[in-house]
């Protein structure tokens, strides 16, 4: 079986579909003096919805497709997106998941994007037995306000054993459209380390989609980080097709949503949970960095499992804020 890259996979992405496309999606490119290039989707650049889809899409290693939708939200048709893969736990364990920290600037910054499958050392990406080696290129995305300089870009080097010439780096703010779209992607995502941390092997599950609702967008990082994590614990819906024994999925059932935390916790807007962990992930219990609904399909035994549930009223406040009007 030939071996796929989801680091040339992305590359291809970047460079057949994104770069030469950079004007229309409202991106910048820039190569650094290290020869590093970085895609500007939304720090000084605008981005936008082809932007965020091509984000996470890249992001994924080009094993999942990102569309958008509405979904309802009690009175209300909202923004929302959809993520399909056949590959989830490559796509997502070995790729996509935000797990990789690298200094920079004295302090850790979180790396996500198919570079994990080639460095392969954090605790989700040793879940699943892939990797990629040897790629042509390796690619990347960043959360952050800050455009991405050589002193980033030769510490993600550093990390891979690879030349920094040979980096494609996605840069957006939670801030704007690309950010959002980016972070609110992370739905299939947000089930599998929760479902890997009680026991169930990535090999088990065959597919994933997921839906989220695509938050309101406002010009403020501390804001837009909570508005759209709150879309992903009280908003997400994975539905995941597993072979496994019923007692694998069942014994897990009550430990796995959001929706398990105590009326302290659950309910309250995540920005405001965050502020408590000193808007530090190091100090956010996993707990809470948890999916909100997720519905098993067992092809072995034709049986369906359903846990958690969404939050409207949370969603409402995320989307209206206090004070605001539909």
């Amino acid at each position: 079986m030939t071996h796929w890259s989801v680091n040339d996979a992305a590359a291809a992405i970047v460079e057949n579909d994104v770069i030469p496309k950079a004007d229309r999606l409202n991106i910048g490119v820039f190569t650094l003096a290290n020869g590093a290039v970085v895609l500007d989707m939304g720090i000084r650049c605008k981005g936008g919805f082809r932007a965020g889809k091509y984000f996470a899409e890249i992001g994924m290693g080009g094993l999942g497709k990102l569309s958008y939708t509405m979904l309802q939200l009690d009175h209300y048709l909202v923004p929302g997106l959809q993520v399909v893969t056949e590959n989830p736990a490559v796509c997502e364990m070995a790729s996509y998941v935000a797990s990789v920290r690298v200094d920079w600037h004295g302090a850790p910054q979180v790396v996500s994007g198919p570079i994990r499958a080639v460095i392969g050392a954090d605790h989700f990406a040793r879940s699943v037995a892939y990797r990629d080696p040897s790629p042509r290129k390796v690619v990347c995305g960043v959360q952050t306000t800050e455009m991405p300089d050589e002193e980033l870009t030769d510490a993600i080097a550093a990390a891979c054993g690879v030349r920094p010439d040979q980096i494609y780096i996605m840069a957006a703010r939670t801030a704007c459209m690309t950010g959002a779209v980016q972070v609110c992607a992370r739905n299939v995502e947000q089930a599998l380390p929760t479902v890997y941390d009680r026991g169930f092997s990535m090999d088990q599950i065959l597919e994933g989609n997921a839906t989220t609702p695509l938050v309101s967008i406002v010009d403020d990082e501390s804001v837009a980080y909570g508005r759209v994590n709150d879309c992903l614990i009280y908003g997400q819906e994975a539905n995941l097709t597993v072979d496994a024994d019923d007692e694998a999925i069942t014994g897990m059932l009550d430990d796995i949503p959001f929706s398990k935390n105590p009326d302290d916790v659950y309910g309250v807007p995540f920005q405001e949970l965050f502020a408590r962990c000193q808007n530090n992930w190091a100090f956010v219990p996993r707990d809470w960095d948890a999916p909100c609904k997720i519905n098993f399909f067992n092809v072995r035994t034709g049986h369906t499992y359903s846990t958690g549930r969404i939050g409207q009223t949370a969603l409402e406040n995320a989307f209206l804020g206090d004070g605001g009007r539909i």
